[in-house]
């Protein structure tokens, strides 16, 4: 509902800017309808989880938005996390589908795959990955689902116990209720500007891209942490 109600209020604004890229409220509304269709034909459902390795990108915020109008979850995977660690939160969450990074295939061989559907970010040497593009498909057909407010969202792991971590389901109510009382603590508006630099996987990181879209306010995503790119972004360079 937040995604539609910007891409009604704020349809012209900019959302997201990433690698050259805009995309306005609008545009984000609609490629995140037309990525949730794509996941539905690869068999995605209400409650069925979808992982995610990468740097912050585009792809990761689509995924956020399409997986809230399926009623899906989205399992952040920590790419500082070794192959290992990167096998036991995939393996904790049984995810149907999963997107990673060309330069982050490492971290998933290819016996831990055979269970999911696997998707690149971009182009690949490895042809066992399938594109991402090719799951943006008309959206027509695939309406937002009936969901309770209370549902699941985003799954992110969180301190051990027991040696690991812990899965954290996160709902769309919780995530944002604590997104408004963000944006109304800092009194952000449609003209407010973050540098999403945090990662994705992390709470924080989501927690202020979330108070920017409620704000109807645009973000723009670093991959990762870069002072001199941060500080020519800040100059406006």
């Amino acid at each position: 509902d937040q995604i539609e109600r910007n891409a009604w209020l704020h349809g012209d604004r900019i959302a997201f800017v990433t690698d050259e890229r805009r995309v306005t409220h609008a545009e984000f509304a609609a490629r995140s309808a037309c990525l949730a269709a794509g996941l539905a034909s690869a068999g995605v459902a209400v409650g069925e989880r979808v992982a995610i390795l990468a740097h912050n990108c585009q792809a990761y915020m689509d995924l956020f938005g399409a997986a809230a109008r399926l009623g899906a979850i989205v399992v952040p995977v920590n790419w500082r996390l070794s192959a290992e660690e990167v096998a036991y939160v995939l393996q904790d969450t049984s995810p149907r589908v999963l997107i990673a990074a060309p330069e982050l295939h490492a971290l998933v061989p290819e016996a831990l795959r055979r269970d999911m559907v696997a998707y690149t970010t971009a182009a690949s040497a490895d042809r066992s990955w399938r594109t991402l593009d090719d799951l943006y498909l008309d959206a027509t057909a695939t309406p937002p689902a009936a969901i309770d407010d209370d549902a699941g969202l985003v799954i992110i792991h969180t301190a051990a116990v027991g040696g690991r971590p812990r899965g954290a389901l996160l709902s769309h109510r919780g995530l944002l209720a604590a997104a408004a009382k963000s944006q109304q603590a800092w009194n952000l508006t449609p003209s407010d500007v973050q540098l999403g630099v945090l990662p994705l996987f992390h709470l924080a990181g989501l927690g202020f891209t979330l108070a920017l879209q409620v704000a109807g306010g645009s973000t723009v995503v670093l991959p990762r942490f870069d002072p001199k790119a941060l500080v020519g972004l800040i100059d406006g360079q």
